[in-house]
C-alpha cells in the first residue's frame, strides 16, 4: 500500500507540470520511453511482438502497429488491473513454442523475476533468429512490488545473461548517470521527513514545510542536476539500463 500511495501521489504532482519539465524529473520513464520509442520505428507492422511482464498493458498503444501480445503472472501490485492481459503466464516457461516472435519487449521486468537465466532463455527460445528484445532493467532503485523484488542488474550482467542465450547486445546505454541517481532520491526525500499525518493539526505543521522541500526537491534541483549529468561521462553510477539485442542465427540454447 505504501508503494501504491507513494506512485499514485508522485504522477499526480508530475501530471500538474509540462511535458518539457516532467521528462526532466522523471529521467527514469525517459529512458525506458525511449527504448520503446525505438521499438515503434523498428519493428514491422503486423510483427509479432511479446511484451514480457506487461502489467497493466501500459505499452499496447505504442505497439498498436504490430500483433501485440502481453503476458504477466498478474502477481506484481495489487492495485493494477490485469484484465486486459492477452495471456496469463510465467515468464519462467512461456506457453509459445520456439521462434514464434518476432520481436520481444521486457520494460523494468527483470527485478521482478528470481531466476533471471530461466526468463532469459525463454525470450531466446521463442525469439525467431534476428528477432529483436527491447530490455530496460533498473540497477539502482528502492525496493518495489514487495515481495516481488529480487534482483539489479550492471551493464556486465546483461551482457552476460544475453550471451549465455544466444543473444547479443546491439545498443546499450545507462538511464542517465550520478546526478540523475541523485535527482530521483532527493525527489524522495519528504516521503522521510514527512510521514503521513496522523491529524488535522499535526498536516496543518508540516504543509508549510512539505511544500518548501518539494519546491526545492521535486521541482527546481531536478532541473538543475538534469543539466548538470552532461558532467559524469562514465555513468557508473546509473539508474539503470536500455538495451537492444538480437537473436543470432544459431539457435542451439543451453
Amino acid at each position: 500500500m505504501i508503494d501504491h500511495m507513494k506512485r499514485f501521489t508522485r504522477e499526480r504532482k508530475l501530471s500538474m507540470l509540462p511535458q518539457w519539465w516532467r521528462d526532466r524529473i522523471e529521467v527514469n520513464w525517459r529512458e525506458s520511453l525511449r527504448l520503446l520509442e525505438q521499438a515503434q520505428a523498428e519493428i514491422a507492422e503486423g510483427a509479432l511482438v511479446l511484451d514480457a511482464g506487461s502489467g497493466e498493458g501500459r505499452y499496447k498503444e505504442m505497439l498498436a502497429h504490430t500483433r501485440y501480445v502481453g503476458l504477466d503472472l498478474a502477481v506484481g501490485d495489487a492495485a493494477w488491473d490485469y484484465s486486459g492481459l492477452d495471456t496469463m503466464g510465467d515468464l519462467r516457461k512461456l506457453p509459445f513454442g520456439d521462434e514464434t516472435f518476432d520481436a520481444a519487449v521486457c520494460v523494468q521486468t527483470m527485478e521482478h523475476v528470481n531466476q533471471p537465466f530461466e526468463v532469459t532463455r525463454e525470450i531466446g527460445r521463442v525469439l525467431k533468429p534476428g528477432g529483436r528484445y527491447y530490455l530496460s532493467a533498473p540497477m539502482m532503485w528502492y525496493q518495489h512490488q514487495k515481495p516481488h523484488d529480487y534482483y539489479r542488474y550492471t551493464s556486465f550482467g546483461l551482457e552476460y545473461l544475453l550471451k549465455e542465450y544466444n543473444m547479443r547486445i546491439v545498443e546499450i546505454r545507462p538511464m542517465g548517470g550520478y546526478f540523475w541517481v541523485l535527482s530521483f532520491y532527493l525527489q524522495m526525500l519528504h516521503f522521510l521527513l514527512f510521514p503521513r499525518a496522523q491529524n488535522n493539526v499535526q498536516r496543518l505543521i508540516q504543509l508549510p514545510l512539505q511544500v518548501f522541500v518539494q519546491g526545492i526537491f521535486f521541482f527546481l534541483l531536478p532541473i538543475f542536476l538534469y543539466y548538470l549529468d552532461r558532467i559524469d561521462q562514465t555513468k557508473d553510477h546509473t539508474l539503470g539500463w536500455v538495451l537492444i539485442a538480437e537473436k543470432l542465427a544459431d539457435t542451439a540454447l543451453p
